[in-house]
């Protein structure tokens, strides 16, 4: 027999109230009774412009229901008034069979043995451990875990593969790869994902001082190899790369060179010739400045852990030169430029970031934002840059690089940083 929607909702409903209760856990010395308001199932049934052809189908559903001695119907005034479950165990199984759904007891067992599997499996990442452990746990005192396991299955694979990736993967091969859909892991997935990892302390460091949600994403992402686009890394100056199959590239200080995050795994020797090698926060700067003797990298989006052990790549064969960082004098510039240093353990010196730039071109400078003031008081209370964020603090401004680099850098070749 084929059943409506609308039976099914009234089953599916009596059976969840009948589950949720003290007699279905046998801890109940009363009889109790199960039912449902008709509105429960079809809002408009006692709205007086309700079409009359549906109130009578509606009707005709809960009579068949009545007929196999599943409900029983109580009316007033010629109207249902309310549908009661006759509560038998024999009932409540053949509701489950019209369902396609198992006991309720039986269904928490074989999902906390679900979660149980992947928590005790070696090959899975401690995060997704972790978050089976909190479903298990969830389900263990009567809660619903966060996700249907259909979803939470195809959560954990995510997880899984995603902390576990080594290489550069674009969201949209992600999603095909492991939902096989190119575009189900940004329709479904991704911020479910994502709020699991903000609240995991392994990427507390890197997101607490983010400005909103999107950046702690991306930043996320990017240090798991996950890009919404690929990823270059942009070189200018005097130097030599040879790649692991022999070939080698000449980069010149005229010619701008892009690599691919993947092309730079690849790289065996790099032999730079400039004396200063400086990295440069953002594009229009790194195309804009021109230094004799100097080496400039761009490196494309948040510093991860790749890109720092290629910049450890670069120190290890050219440890000898001088290192500097060129960034927007605001306090998120000193938050990159101390990632920096930290992270690669190089002693990177800031390059025209100071108290000179902010007056020489106070007419450019901004107020700070809610955003900067954090980032400024989390710096200072570590004792780090202190001077030039007091100064910024206490005359409200801030400095995008692109102002130093067009105007001191765009007309003429100006000496090395010294």
């Amino acid at each position: 027999m084929t059943f409506s929607q609308k039976q099914k909702k009234t089953l599916e409903l009596l059976l969840k109230k009948y589950e949720s209760s003290k007699t279905y856990n046998k801890n109940n010395e009363i009889t109790q009774s199960f039912s449902i308001l008709p509105e429960k199932i079809f809002p408009d049934y006692t709205n007086d412009f309700a079409d009359v052809d549906k109130i009578h189908d509606f009707e005709n559903d809960l009579e068949v229901l009545e007929k196999m001695e599943l409900v029983a119907i109580s009316k007033k005034d010629d109207r249902i008034s309310k549908i009661a479950a006759i509560s038998t165990d024999e009932n409540w199984n053949k509701i489950r069979q019209i369902l396609g759904v198992k006991d309720k007891n039986t269904r928490l067992k074989e999902e906390i043995s679900f979660y149980s599997a992947i928590y005790d499996a070696s090959d899975f990442d401690k995060i997704a451990k972790d978050f089976c452990r909190q479903q298990i746990e969830r389900l263990e005192v009567g809660k619903k875990a966060q996700f249907f396991q259909e979803e939470a299955e195809k959560i954990i694979m995510l997880l899984n593969y995603i902390l576990k990736n080594k290489n550069e993967i674009l969201e949209r091969e992600l999603s095909i790869s492991i939902l096989s859909n190119s575009k189900a892991w940004e329709e479904k997935y991704k911020k479910k994902i994502l709020k699991i990892l903000r609240q995991n302390e392994r990427f507390a460091s890197l997101v607490e001082n983010c400005e909103d949600e999107k950046e702690a994403d991306k930043v996320i992402l990017e240090e798991c190899n996950i890009f919404s686009n690929p990823s270059y890394i942009y070189f200018k100056g005097s130097g030599t790369i040879t790649l692991e199959n022999g070939n080698s590239i000449k980069i010149f200080s005229d010619i701008p060179l892009a690599l691919s995050s993947a092309a730079i795994s690849k790289i065996t020797a790099f032999e730079i010739v400039d004396k200063k090698i400086m990295t440069v926060e953002n594009l229009t700067s790194f195309n804009r400045i021109k230094k004799t003797n100097t080496f400039f990298i761009f490196l494309s989006g948040y510093h991860n852990s790749a890109k720092q052990i290629f910049l450890k790549t670069i120190f290890t064969q050219n440890s000898n030169k001088e290192y500097y960082h060129f960034g927007d004098i605001d306090p998120d510039g000193f938050f990159i430029l101390d990632n920096l240093r930290s992270k690669t353990q190089i002693d990177f010196k800031a390059y025209k970031m100071g108290m000179a730039e902010l007056q020489k071109y106070s007419s450019y400078t901004r107020p700070l934002e809610e955003n900067d003031l954090r980032k400024a008081d989390s710096l200072i209370a570590k004792g780090k840059y202190t001077e030039i964020l007091d100064y910024m603090l206490k005359h409200n401004v801030k400095l995008e690089q692109e102002i130093i680099s067009w105007k001191e850098v765009s007309n003429k070749v100006t000496k090395s940083p010294e």
